[in-house]
């Protein structure tokens, strides 16, 4: 995890889209929207101090600037598309101050507006989900018509978005402090990552960024759901996770490469994280007998390449997306 803050490379459409199987991804942020359709799998996003549990055929918006997580219990698999606001330029210069909530319009909602039966619901999810497939499915066999389509289908996905998806209007003052709380967000994760296998405090890095201890306890529980000393805790624990499938290292060199103080520390630390010691842990994942890239998919998110995405798509688009079930709980 070098930069968990990701400064996305758009070519000249200003969007990217990707597959991935993806068993955890850490807390991180980026300056996009991200849209994400579920193909296989159940995944829990923490964003906003909130747990969202999502199921195959769920479909999901994650707002510029916002922090998040992902947990799959199994390795997922998902089809993202992540878009620059800028994209809709003069179109519709709007969307730099519209969130989308992460869950869709229900029966519960407060707006008699808003209130949708389930079907019709289920319908425009499915309607959705069709259109970021077609959009993939063009991304990934480039034509002379292909980025044209792409961006038609983009402006008529997010024209249609906010009838399954409420949104809200946020303030041009409320966008530039994402933006500030972002950058922050970026020097926080970097210092992590670089001093992690160290003793940290939380005091070291509130004197790298010249704030305030409580001013900083209080942005960062904001922001990541969880205190400093639980965070560097589960970081520790998931570099520890990942050392313990793909290495032969010792418990003890684990214990010291990942910054725990002592080898009873790590034991107690990953017992309360994945609810077993670490030497159950590697013995467990031994006993499977699982080939190294299964358990290389296990520990770390693997992008799928153009030509597998490709062969992938071809299993979920219409009318193949009507066999994706359930969806958004």
């Amino acid at each position: 995890m070098k930069d968990e803050f990701e400064v996305i490379s758009h070519g000249a459409g200003q969007y990217k889209v990707f597959m991935v199987n993806l068993p955890y991804r850490t807390p991180h942020i980026h300056k996009d929207f991200e849209i994400c359709l579920l193909l296989e799998g159940t995944v829990c996003l923490l964003a906003r101090g909130r747990e969202h549990t999502y199921e195959k055929g769920s479909l999901w918006v994650i707002n510029p600037f916002t922090s998040h997580e992902l947990i799959a219990k199994q390795p997922a698999l998902i089809l993202s598309l992540q878009i620059s606001p800028s994209f809709f330029g003069p179109i519709f210069p709007q969307i730099e101050n519209m969130e989308f909530s992460l869950e869709p319009h229900s029966r519960d909602a407060q707006d008699t507006d808003v209130l949708v039966p389930d079907t019709w619901a289920s319908d425009i999810r499915a309607s959705l989900a069709g259109m970021l497939l077609n959009i993939a499915s063009a991304y990934f066999h480039p034509g002379d018509y292909s980025a044209l389509r792409c961006a038609g289908l983009i402006c008529l996905f997010f024209e249609r978005l906010p009838r399954y998806l409420p949104c809200v209007r946020i303030s041009e003052k409320e966008r530039q402090l994402s933006a500030t709380r972002a950058r922050r967000v970026r020097k926080i994760s970097s210092y992590i990552d670089s001093h992690y296998s160290e003793k940290l405090l939380l005091t070291d890095l509130a004197q790298e960024l010249g704030l305030s201890m409580s001013y900083l306890s209080h942005f960062f529980k904001s922001v990541f759901g969880m205190s400093f000393q639980s965070y560097v805790m589960k970081m520790r624990c998931e570099k520890a996770r990942q050392l313990l499938l793909l290495t032969d290292f010792s418990l003890l060199d684990i214990s010291i490469a990942c910054g725990f103080s002592d080898i009873k520390y790590f034991n107690q630390g990953f017992r309360r994280q994945f609810g077993c010691s670490p030497r159950q842990y590697r013995q467990h994942f031994e006993h499977e007998e699982l080939s190294q890239q299964q358990k290389s998919m296990l520990s770390t998110q693997e992008f799928l390449s153009p030509a597998a995405s490709r062969v992938t798509l071809e299993k979920y688009l219409p009318g193949q997306i009507r066999t994706l079930p359930t969806g958004n709980r």
